[in-house]
C-alpha cells in the first residue's frame, strides 16, 4: 500500500511538472502572438520568433529604431523650456546673424556627441547591454552581455532550420569580429562570412552549444578610425530579432593633476587672483588683509591700469596687461599663472577678516561625496545672490536668459549651510583646472558679473556656503569711476554678452534701446 502510494506521488509530481512546462510555453506562445502584427499594422514585438517556430516560416521583426528614437526625441522636447526670440533693431541685425550661424553650427556638433537612445524591445530571445560599452580608438573591446533567454534556449531544438548570427556596423566607425579562440572551436562546424568588412555573419547550423560560445564575450568590435568622442551603432540579428548595441568610442584624457606639497596645506594648494584697475589703495589693503591672516599665500594680479604702479610684496605676482585690455583678458592672465590645485577669485575691493575660513571651503572641494567644483563665500556689505538661472530654447534662434529661479530641493547634502546654484557673488574657491576649461570670454572687457556665471552652466557644480566670509569696501577714484561709467552703459547693449553663449535675449535688466516690451516665454512651457 505504501509503495502504491509512492509511486502514484511520483507520476502526479511528473504530471504536475510536465502540465507546468506545458502552461509556461503556452503563456508565451499567447503573449508573443498577441504582438504578431495584423495585416497592414507594423509590429514592435519579437513575437514573429515564437510563430516561426511553429510555423517554420521567416519573418521581419518589423522594427524601424530609427523613427522610433525619432519620434521619442521629439517627445523629449515637450517639456523643454521654451522661449521666444524678439525681432532685433537695426544695429543689433549683423552681429545676430552671426550669432545665429555660428549656434547653428555649434547646435551640429553638439548633435554628434549626444547620448543616443538605446530602444529596447519588450521581447528578446537574448539578453544584450543597449550601451555603456566602450573602447579607445584603434583598440578592440569585446560585446559582453549576450546570452540566450533561457527559454528560447530549451525552445531552439525545435527549430528545424539553421541558425544564423549576424553582426553589422552601422555608422562604420569599426568592424565586428570573432575572438581567435572561437574561430578555432568553430573550424568546420561552422561557416563565417563578411570578414574584415562592416557585415559580420555566421551559420552555426543547428550548433546551440556554439552558439552560447559565441555569445559569451566571443564577439569583439575594433575601432579603426580617429574619434575623440563617437558611437558607433552595432546591429546584431538573430532568428529573426534585431537588437541595436551602442559602442561608444572615446579617447581617454588623461588627468590633470597638481602636487599639493609635502604639508598637505593651505598654501600649497591654494591661490588668490584678482584684476584690478585703477585702484592702488584698494589693492594695498587687499593683499595686506590675506597676508594677515595666511602669510604666505601666493597672490596674483593682472592689471591694465593706464600707469602702473608696482607692488613690490612678498608673495605677489604682478603682472602688467596694456591700457583697459579688460575684466575677462585679466582673469584668464591670472588664472593662466596659477600653479596649485585650486584657486581662490574675488575682487580687489575685498578683504579677508578673521571670519575668511579657507579651510572650510578646501574641505569641500576635497569632499567626494560634495561633488562641488566651486564653493561661494559670503560677502559682508553686500547682499547674497542665489539661485539658478532660466534658460529657454528658441529653436534655430538660440537661447534666451529667462532670469533666476530657487528650486526648493538645493541645499548640500552633508552640509546644511551650503545650498546649489549658480548665480553668486565674486568671492569663491575653485578647482583650477575646472576653472581654466570654463576660461572667460575675452571679447568681453567691462566688468561683468552674471556673464561669467551663465559661462559656468553645465560645466560645473557650484555651491554658496556661508561658512567663510570676507569683507567688502568700495574703493573708487575720479579716473576709476570715469570708466566705471562707460562700462555700465555699454553692458546693457553689447551684443558680445550674447554671442558668446548664443542668447537671443537676457532677461528684463538687460533690455537694448530699440527693442520694445514683449512676452519672452513661450506658451509650450506648459508641461506639468
Amino acid at each position: 500500500m505504501v509503495l502504491f502510494g509512492r509511486s502514484f506521488f511520483r507520476i502526479s509530481y511528473f504530471k504536475l511538472r510536465a502540465v507546468l512546462v506545458i502552461v509556461l510555453i503556452l503563456h508565451l506562445v499567447v503573449q508573443f502572438w498577441k504582438c504578431f502584427p495584423q495585416q497592414g499594422v507594423a509590429s514592435s514585438c519579437p513575437g514573429q520568433l515564437i510563430r516561426t517556430m511553429y510555423t517554420r516560416g521567416v519573418m521581419s521583426a518589423g522594427i524601424n529604431n530609427e523613427n522610433i528614437e525619432g519620434n521619442l526625441r521629439e517627445q523629449m522636447q515637450i517639456g523643454r523650456l521654451r522661449c521666444n526670440c524678439p525681432e532685433p533693431p537695426d544695429w543689433l541685425r549683423p552681429v545676430n546673424a552671426r550669432r545665429i550661424n555660428e549656434g547653428n553650427k555649434w547646435e551640429l556638433e553638439k548633435n554628434k556627441r549626444r547620448e543616443p537612445l538605446s530602444v529596447c524591445n519588450a521581447m528578446s530571445p537574448f539578453n544584450y547591454i543597449g550601451g555603456g560599452i566602450t573602447v579607445e580608438p584603434y583598440q578592440t573591446v569585446p560585446i559582453i552581455g549576450l546570452s540566450l533567454h533561457p527559454v528560447i534556449e530549451r525552445m531552439l531544438p525545435q527549430l528545424n532550420t539553421d541558425i544564423t548570427l549576424k553582426i553589422s556596423s552601422l555608422n562604420k566607425l569599426g568592424k565586428p569580429r570573432f575572438s581567435k579562440s572561437f574561430h578555432e572551436m568553430c573550424l568546420s562546424n561552422c561557416l563565417i562570412s563578411g570578414q574584415g568588412t562592416t557585415q559580420l555573419s555566421i551559420n552555426l547550423k543547428r550548433n546551440i552549444s556554439l552558439l552560447n560560445s559565441v555569445l559569451k564575450n566571443n564577439i569583439l568590435y575594433s575601432s579603426d578610425n580617429y574619434e575623440l568622442d563617437a558611437r558607433d551603432k552595432l546591429q546584431i540579428t538573430l532568428l529573426n530579432f534585431t537588437a541595436d548595441i551602442y559602442v561608444r568610442i572615446r579617447r581617454e584624457p588623461l588627468p590633470d593633476l597638481y602636487d599639493p606639497g609635502e604639508r598637505n596645506s593651505v598654501i600649497d594648494k591654494v591661490t588668490v587672483i584678482t584684476k584690478t584697475f585703477e585702484r592702488y589703495d584698494s589693492v594695498d589693503e587687499f593683499v595686506s588683509s590675506i597676508h594677515m591672516f595666511y602669510p604666505n599665500l601666493t597672490i596674483i594680479i593682472a592689471d591694465d591700469s593706464e600707469f602702473p604702479q608696482p607692488i613690490k610684496k612678498d608673495h605677489v605676482k604682478h603682472f602688467i596687461m596694456p591700457f583697459r585690455e579688460g575684466s575677462f583678458p585679466g582673469r584668464n592672465l591670472a588664472l593662466s599663472q596659477v600653479k596649485t590645485k585650486y584657486v581662490i577669485f574675488l575682487d580687489d575691493d575685498m578683504f579677508f577678516t578673521s571670519r575668511t575660513n579657507l579651510e572650510a571651503m578646501l574641505e569641500k572641494l576635497e569632499d567626494p561625496k560634495a561633488d562641488m567644483d566651486i564653493v561661494c563665500g559670503r560677502v559682508k556689505h553686500l547682499s547674497e545672490l542665489k539661485g539658478f538661472r532660466r534658460i529657454g530654447y528658441s529653436g534655430t534662434q538660440g537661447y534666451c536668459n529667462l532670469g533666476p529661479f530657487v528650486p526648493q530641493n538645493h541645499q548640500v547634502y552633508g552640509y546644511p549651510q551650503c545650498t546649489w546654484g549658480e548665480m553668486f557673488i565674486f568671492f569663491f574657491m575653485a578647482k583650477t583646472a575646472v576653472l581654466r576649461k570654463i576660461g572667460a570670454y575675452p571679447q568681453i572687457v567691462q566688468a561683468a558679473h552674471e556673464e561669467a556665471w551663465i559661462d559656468t552652466i553645465g560645466k560645473a557644480k557650484s555651491a554658496f556656503c556661508s561658512d567663510s566670509v570676507v569683507s567688502h569696501k568700495h574703493y573708487s577714484n575720479s579716473k576709476y569711476l570715469e570708466f566705471r561709467r562707460e562700462s555700465h552703459s555699454v553692458l546693457y547693449r553689447d551684443p558680445l554678452a550674447l554671442f558668446e553663449n548664443n542668447i537671443c535675449y537676457w532677461w528684463r535688466r538687460y533690455k537694448f534701446p530699440g527693442i520694445h516690451s514683449f512676452n519672452l516665454y513661450s506658451r509650450q512651457n506648459n508641461l506639468e
